[in-house]
């Protein structure tokens, strides 16, 4: 019995030193803020519905070689402001979301 309540006691202090180690510095493993956005995600939720899923037009127009067009920065521009018929985005995406979306887009050649 004495050898059990030992096992006990010492299973309790390798748990609570366990238990202690994961409240150190949570920095090290704390998520970063902004998870880099994927543009193929961001091209599915705002876009596919006007520009199709092969980004060949239907609504919006074909944009499968938009980067032959449209340098980065003109890209955004547009994505943020509209024109031509489409709608602004400026408030709906976030900015790491434009950025990747446009940079994905502008090297469409």
């Amino acid at each position: 019995m004495e050898d059990k309540q030992m096992n006990y006691k010492l299973l309790s202090i390798i748990l609570l030193a366990l238990s202690l180690s994961a409240c150190g510095n949570k920095e090290q493993h704390a998520e970063p803020a902004a998870v880099k956005a994927d543009a193929a995600t961001v091209y599915k939720n705002f876009c596919i519905s006007c520009h199709g899923a092969n980004l060949q037009g239907g609504e919006g127009p074909n944009i499968q070689k938009v980067g032959e067009r449209l340098s980065e920065e003109e890209i955004i521009l547009r994505i943020q402001k509209g024109g031509g018929g489409m709608p602004p985005f400026q408030v709906a995406l976030k900015d790491e979301e434009l950025k990747a979306l446009a940079t994905w887009l502008a090297g469409l050649k």
